[in-house]
C-alpha cells in the first residue's frame, strides 16, 4: 500500500475540470455581489466627499473627519468580504494511472483508501475550478422582467389605498417593493449578458465571465467619485457657480463629466482584463460585459429611486426605458472601446492581421505566424439569431484605434445625456403633458437610433462563415 504524503504534481497542460452547474446560480451569485459592491461604491464616494466636499455642494471643503473615519470603518469589512468571496476556487484532483511498478491500494488521506483492480500510480493535483459559464435563456429573463415589472406596477398602484396601515404597508414592501426592485434593476442586464454570450459564442469559465461583470461594477467606483466630487469641484474652480444645482453645472455634469468619467473608467476596466482579450471581437465582448456590469450598479440606484414614492407608473417607466435603452447603451459604448483595445492588444502581441474570411486562426506561439485557419465549409460559429443574419457581412466597420473608439463611445454617451437635458430644459415651463410627451418622444428616438446603430455595428464583427449555427461533433459536444 502506498502511503500518504504524496507530493503535488504539476497540473497537465490544458487541463479543465467542469462539473454540472445551474444557469441561475450565476444570476444569484451576481446579485449578492452587486449588492455588496453597491455598498462599497457608496461608501467610497462618501469617503472622498467627506475629505474634499463634505456638504456635497461642489465647492472644495470643508473636511468632515468623523464622517471619513466612519466611512473607512464601515468600508473595511465589506472589502474583506469581497476578497473572501472572490478567492480562487481550488480543488484537489487524484489521478490514477496503470503502472507495473504501482500498487493496488493507495491512502489518499487519513480516512480514505482507494483500491484499484490493477497496479497503479497516483498523482495529486491542485486545480482551479473551471466550470463553464452558463446563463438562463434571455427569453426567460425578459419574460421575468416584463412580467415582474407589470405585476409590481399594478400592485403598487392598488397598494396606495393601504398606505395608512403601517403593518400592511411593511408587508407590501416585503412582498412587492423588494422583489420589484431586484427584478427591475437586474434582469434586463442579465438578459443582455445572456444574449451577447450566446451571440458571440466564446467559451468562458463561470469565473472568467463573473470577473468581467465584476470589473464593470468596480469601474463605477472612480466614475462616481469623478461625478459627485472631483468634477463639480473642478468646474467651480473654473468659474461655474453652484455646480451641483445650476443649469450649466447640471448640463456639464451630464454631457461632459458622466461620458468622460464613466467611459474612461470602463475602458480602464477592459484594459485590466487584457489577459482575456486576444482579438478585436473578444475585446468587444469583454467591453460589452464590462458595460453591463457598470449598468448593474447604476440601474440599482435608479430603480431604487423610482420606488421611493411608491408610484407604479414611475417604476414601470423607469425600468422599461432603462432596460431597453440605457443598459444596452452602456454595453454598446464600452463594447466599441473594447473593440479598439482588443485590436491594439492583438497587434501589440505580435500577431499579424489576418485578412482571410475565417472564424478562427491558429498562430504559432513562437513565430507568431499563421499555422492553420478555418474555411467557409468548416466554420465553427456563434449562435446568431435569424433576424440578424441578413446584416452579417454588411455592417459598419469600427475604427481600429483604441483612442478613436473610446472617443466614439464618449461622443455617443454625451449625445444621449446632453440631448435629454436640452429637451428637458426647453420644455420645463410648458404644460406637464407636453413636457412628458416631449421627453418620451425623444427617448423613443434615442432608443431607435441606438438600436439602428447597434444592428449595423454588431454584424461587422461576424463574417459570412457564421451562417452555420453550430458544429456537432457527434459525442454530445457542440460548439
Amino acid at each position: 500500500m502506498q502511503g500518504a504524503g504524496i507530493p503535488l504534481s504539476p497540473t497537465p497542460a490544458g487541463f479543465a475540470l467542469w462539473h454540472p452547474s445551474s444557469p441561475w446560480k450565476t444570476v444569484r451569485s451576481m446579485l449578492w455581489l452587486v449588492l455588496l459592491l453597491s455598498l462599497i461604491t457608496q461608501l467610497i464616494a462618501v469617503l472622498f466627499a467627506s475629505i474634499f466636499d463634505s456638504n456635497f455642494n461642489g465647492i472644495i471643503g470643508p473636511t468632515d473627519s468623523l464622517k471619513a473615519l466612519g466611512s473607512a470603518i464601515c468600508l473595511t469589512p465589506l472589502l474583506l468580504i469581497l476578497v473572501y468571496i472572490r478567492r480562487p476556487k481550488l480543488l484537489q484532483l487524484v489521478k490514477a494511472s496503470p503502472a507495473i511498478e504501482g500498487f493496488t491500494q493507495h491512502v489518499v488521506d487519513q480516512n480514505t483508501v482507494v483500491v484499484s483492480p490493477m497496479p497503479t500510480t497516483i498523482k495529486h493535483h491542485i486545480v482551479k475550478d473551471s466550470t463553464p459559464l452558463e446563463m438562463p435563456k434571455s427569453s426567460h429573463l425578459w419574460a421575468l422582467f416584463f412580467g415582474g415589472v407589470i405585476i409590481a406596477a399594478i400592485s403598487l398602484i392598488i397598494s396606495t389605498i393601504f398606505m395608512d396601515n403601517i403593518l400592511i404597508f411593511l408587508l407590501l414592501v416585503l412582498i412587492i417593493v423588494i422583489p420589484a426592485w431586484i427584478i427591475g434593476f437586474s434582469t434586463p442586464v442579465f438578459a443582455w449578458w445572456s444574449a451577447s454570450t450566446r451571440f458571440f459564442g466564446f467559451r468562458l469559465t463561470r469565473r472568467e465571465g463573473e470577473a468581467m461583470l465584476i470589473a464593470g461594477m468596480l469601474s463605477a467606483l472612480p466614475a462616481i467619485v469623478i461625478n459627485s466630487t472631483l468634477f463639480p469641484i473642478s468646474i467651480n474652480m473654473l468659474g461655474v457657480n453652484d455646480p451641483m444645482s445650476s443649469n450649466l453645472g447640471e448640463f456639464l455634469l451630464l454631457a461632459v463629466s458622466a461620458p468622460f468619467g464613466e467611459e474612461l473608467s470602463k475602458a480602464l476596466a477592459v484594459l485590466l482584463l487584457y489577459s482575456y482579450i486576444d482579438s478585436a471581437k473578444k475585446g468587444f465582448y469583454v467591453g460589452t460585459t464590462v458595460g453591463l456590469g457598470f449598468a448593474l450598479i447604476e440601474n440599482l440606484m435608479y430603480i431604487m429611486s423610482s420606488l421611493i414614492g411608491g408610484d407604479g407608473f414611475v417604476f414601470a417607466f423607469t425600468s422599461i426605458i432603462r432596460g431597453i435603452g440605457s443598459v444596452p447603451g452602456h454595453a454598446m459604448w464600452t463594447g466599441i472601446s473594447g473593440y479598439g483595445i482588443g485590436y491594439y492588444l492583438h497587434r501589440r502581441r505580435g500577431f499579424p492581421a489576418e485578412n482571410r474570411d475565417t472564424s478562427w486562426v491558429l498562430y504559432d506561439e513562437n513565430t507568431r505566424q499563421v499555422v492553420s485557419y478555418s474555411n467557409q465549409n468548416k466554420a465553427v460559429t456563434a449562435d446568431l439569431p435569424n433576424w440578424w443574419m441578413r446584416h452579417v457581412g454588411s455592417g459598419w466597420s469600427l475604427p481600429k484605434s483604441p483612442l478613436f473608439c473610446i472617443a466614439l463611445a464618449i461622443s455617443g454617451h454625451s449625445f444621449w445625456n446632453g440631448s435629454l437635458f436640452i429637451i428637458s430644459y426647453v420644455f420645463e415651463n410648458s404644460h406637464p403633458i407636453t413636457y412628458v410627451l416631449a421627453m418620451l418622444g425623444w427617448l423613443v428616438i434615442l432608443i431607435f437610433m441606438l438600436w439602428y446603430c447597434s444592428l449595423r455595428i454588431l454584424p461587422s464583427l461576424f463574417t459570412t462563415t457564421y451562417r452555420e449555427k453550430s458544429l456537432n461533433y457527434g459525442d454530445g459536444h457542440t460548439l
